[in-house]
């Protein structure tokens, strides 16, 4: 077995490096057969054959018995050390982790003496690898005669598969640990493999597809992918609603939403505060939550949308409203206002991971108080007008006047106060 990496060779006893950093390298494993004795019998001898642009013939390193040790802790990021007896040498070793995986699990085969495909190398005859031979990183696909036959390359760290008529995402893809941008745009996907929340993407491009049919979001709920996705694009997929598990991408930087059917987006995007753009242009959107406040936004563009006018009724609704006694908060909020008072870290340790999504999702007052919003008719829609104060570039139909959603904590608190004289003004009583 042969592998394309890069080593860098340190010797235990002058503790110097023979190579000053990592080299382009070829590690082989395989099998030395020893000349035949005067019974006719041939010893095999496993070796372990180390070429560079400093030994272009190879260095070899005998395995039985003459490994020291072999560190794996950081196998994950493609990184490994071999120590030997005899050269006192260690090799650090750095590769793409599921090569590296194949070729320790190989050594280890055959330190315990076991026969294995990887092994019928001749070390003998071994050669390295040409530097031409490197690990294929990014493929470009758009038509379905490009489709590889083998599979797709196990290094790949960019795959694009564009109008390819694509139907269904192959869990082959689902399977690439080293993808890192994956574009399926102008396809006919209308669901997503819940698979694909294992990979650690950071660009995710699915417009031009079909997946407001089915409303399929498991994928979302990946770990790994809402912690590391920092671009996701789903235009043109037919959403008519915002998928809930989108606020939970913490990290995401942009979030594009065009020529969708959205008509409202959640108080809870608040969550997403290291947004920085965000795009819903040509949707349907009748209003903006009194959240994106919150956001620090360096562009927002609305452009297209039906942005209502000022909601009187639900003005004057809410002006007999907040005339009404106090209501009885639920306890969970009393709880979430505590914490939030109190500047309490948000720690799995100590709270509920209920309470956690609670405080972090749940709408807020205008005066700043967390508040409880089960019913329709405890938003207010299209009654104040945003000042978009930490929004840098706004993009928008001027010929419409915009309009946010609130939720009052209550008839006592500053902004009900304000709000109630506003409205009294607006529609004095007669």
């Amino acid at each position: 077995m042969k592998i394309l990496c890069e080593v860098q060779v340190v010797n235990r006893t002058t503790q110097a490096n023979r190579t000053p950093r990592p080299v382009k390298s070829t590690l082989a494993i395989g099998y030395k057969q020893s000349a035949s004795d005067s019974n006719g019998t041939t010893k095999k001898e496993l070796e372990m054959l180390l070429f560079s642009g400093q030994a272009k013939t190879g260095t070899r390193y005998k395995v039985r018995d003459n490994v020291q040790a072999v560190h794996t802790k950081f196998i994950l990021d493609g990184k490994a050390t071999i120590g030997f007896h005899q050269p006192a040498e260690n090799l650090l070793i750095k590769c793409d982790p599921i090569q590296l995986k194949g070729f320790l699990q190989t050594l280890k085969l055959g330190m315990e003496g076991k026969d294995a495909i990887n092994l019928r190398l001749n070390i003998a005859a071994a050669t390295a690898i040409p530097q031409k031979s490197q690990p294929q990183q990014r493929m470009v696909i758009s038509k379905r005669s490009e489709y590889p036959i083998k599979g797709f390359p196990r290094t790949l760290k960019s795959l694009t598969i564009n109008n390819s008529q694509l139907v269904k995402l192959s869990f082959e893809i689902c399977t690439l640990r080293n993808l890192t941008t994956l574009d399926v745009g102008g396809n006919k996907l209308t669901k997503i493999p819940p698979e694909l929340g294992r990979l650690s993407l950071t660009t995710l491009h699915l417009s031009g597809n079909c997946l407001g049919e089915l409303n399929d979001w498991c994928w979302m709920r990946g770990t790994k992918l809402s912690q590391s996705l920092r671009e996701l694009d789903l235009s043109s997929n037919g959403l008519t609603y915002f998928p809930p598990a989108l606020v939970k991408f913490e990290r995401l930087v942009t979030l594009k939403l065009n020529h969708n059917q959205l008509t409202r987006l959640p108080f809870a995007i608040r969550r997403l505060q290291g947004l920085r753009s965000l795009h819903v242009c040509s949707n349907k959107l009748e209003s903006l939550p009194a959240a994106i406040e919150d956001l620090h936004i360096d562009q927002l563009d609305v452009w297209g949308n039906c942005f209502g006018a000022f909601n009187v009724e639900a003005a004057q609704l809410q002006a007999q409203r907040l005339s009404a006694s106090n209501i009885p908060q639920p306890l969970w909020l009393q709880a979430a206002r505590a914490v939030a008072n109190y500047k309490l870290p948000l720690s799995a340790d100590s709270l509920p991971a209920i309470l956690i999504e609670l405080i972090s999702e749940s709408p807020k007052c205008l005066c700043g108080k967390l508040c409880f919003a089960l019913r329709k008719e405890d938003v207010l829609q299209r009654v104040v007008q945003p000042k978009f104060t930490n929004i840098k570039n706004l993009t928008y139909s001027r010929e419409h006047q915009i309009y946010a959603d609130v939720v009052i904590c209550g008839p006592n608190c500053s902004a009900s106060q304000q709000l109630k004289a506003l409205f009294a003004l607006m529609f004095p009583v007669h």
